[in-house]
C-alpha cells in the first residue's frame, strides 16, 4: 500500500494548514494534494478509481472540498452537480465530514433540491411525459443519432467521434440542441415526440452561490477547514521532526 501522505516538519505543517491565496477559500490542496506522494498514484484524482481509494479519507475530504470550491467559483453549485453527477453520494458524505455546520446546512439544502435523496441522488431533470427509463434512453439515443448525422452530413468518417462527443452531454443540453435544430429546419422531426423538460428549481442552489461567494464565507473557510486539517494531521502528512 502506497503512503500518500507528504513528509513535513511541524513548522511546515503549521504553515500549510493555514495557507490560502489572498481573497480565496482555504482548501489545503496545494500542500496536501498537489504533491508527489499523492500525484504518483494513477487515478488519484478520479472518484471511484482504485487510485483515489488509496488516499486517506481526510485527503479525499479536502479533494472534494477543493472540487466544490473550483466548480462553484467557476460556474455555480449546479455546475458542480452536473460535473460530479457520478460521485454525488460520495460528495455529500465527504462534505459533511468537514465539520462546518453552516456550509453543510446550505450544501445539503441545495443538494436535495438538485438531486434528491443523498443516499440515491439522481442528477437529471424529470421529463414530462414518458417516465420509463428505457423509453427515455431510446429517446436520448434517437437525438444523439439525428444530431450526429446533421453535424457530420458531409463528413461521415467523423460520425463516430461526433457521437462520442454528444454522449458526454446532459439530457437537457441534448434536448435543447435537438429542438433548436428542428426549429431552424435543420432536422425534420420524426413521429416520436421529443421529451420536454420542466425547469428544475434553483432557489437553494442560487442561495448557496450567494453565500459561498461572500467575504464572510471565505474568511470562515480559514477557520473551519484549518481546524479540520489540524484535527487530521496524521492522516494528511508524515512528521519528520
Amino acid at each position: 500500500m502506497i503512503d500518500t501522505r507528504p513528509e513535513m516538519t511541524h513548522a511546515q505543517f503549521a504553515t500549510a494548514a493555514a495557507y490560502a491565496y489572498e481573497g480565496h477559500w482555504l482548501t489545503g490542496e496545494e500542500s496536501f494534494l498537489h504533491v508527489p506522494a499523492v500525484m504518483q498514484v494513477d487515478g488519484w484524482n478520479i472518484y471511484g478509481h482504485s487510485g483515489n481509494d488509496q488516499l486517506t479519507e481526510p485527503q479525499r475530504v479536502l479533494m472534494m472540498w477543493s472540487d466544490l470550491v473550483g466548480q462553484t467559483s467557476n460556474g455555480g453549485f449546479t455546475q458542480f452537480m452536473d460535473n460530479y453527477a457520478s460521485a454525488l453520494a460520495l460528495a455529500h458524505r465527504l462534505v459533511a465530514k468537514l465539520g462546518w455546520p453552516e456550509l453543510f446546512e446550505r450544501f445539503d439544502l441545495a443538494f436535495r433540491e438538485q438531486a434528491g435523496d443523498p443516499r440515491n441522488p439522481k442528477r437529471r431533470l424529470e421529463p414530462w411525459g414518458p417516465d420509463d427509463d428505457a423509453a427515455w434512453a431510446a429517446n436520448r439515443e434517437r437525438m444523439i443519432r439525428r444530431l450526429a448525422l446533421h453535424h457530420t452530413r458531409w463528413r461521415p468518417w467523423a460520425r463516430r467521434r461526433e457521437r462520442a462527443v454528444l454522449e458526454r452531454f446532459t439530457d437537457t443540453i441534448l434536448n435543447t440542441w435537438y429542438n433548436q435544430s428542428v426549429e431552424r429546419g435543420e432536422i425534420i422531426p420524426d413521429d416520436e415526440p421529443t421529451t420536454e423538460f420542466e425547469p428544475a428549481p434553483t432557489e437553494a442552489a442560487e442561495a448557496f452561490d450567494d453565500w459561498f461567494h461572500s467575504d464572510e464565507t471565505r474568511a470562515a473557510s480559514r477557520i473551519f477547514v484549518r481546524d479540520y486539517i489540524l484535527r487530521h494531521r496524521d492522516d494528511l502528512c508524515r512528521l519528520s521532526d
